[in-house]
């Protein structure tokens, strides 16, 4: 029997919200995905684990520990989750470094000796 089964709390509630919310932001980090998640879809996965949370309860659930630490405030009229994190790093070369690149690498390519 787990622990859980035994203890009806709400810390219960809030230690199963943590690790699903804790596996669903490595998610969001390992895919690149966006940072935010529709309430409907956090909550029908929770309930689909058998944690008891609702639309009512799930503002309450985040604004405390161990959830505040893993994601933002929750703003009820915006309809969504978001984890948090760092803002999304920009990867994007300028085009004119990129054929920068290219032509630095055509150009060593060009100048080594071919053994043939």
């Amino acid at each position: 029997m787990r622990i859980f089964e035994v203890d009806d709390s709400s810390s219960a509630t809030s230690t199963q919200l943590m690790g699903l919310a804790d596996f669903l932001a490595g998610r969001v980090s390992d895919t690149d995905a966006n940072r935010d998640m529709a309430q409907a879809a956090f909550i029908s996965a929770a309930q689909s684990l058998g944690i008891n949370v609702n639309q009512s309860n799930l503002g309450d659930l985040i604004a405390k520990p161990p959830l505040s630490n893993i994601l933002e405030p929750l703003d009820p009229n915006s309809g969504v989750i978001t984890f948090k994190g760092g803002d999304p790093i920009n990867t994007a070369m300028p085009v004119n470094r990129a054929q920068d690149i290219v032509a630095a690498a055509a150009k060593s390519a060009m100048k080594k000796k071919r053994v043939g």
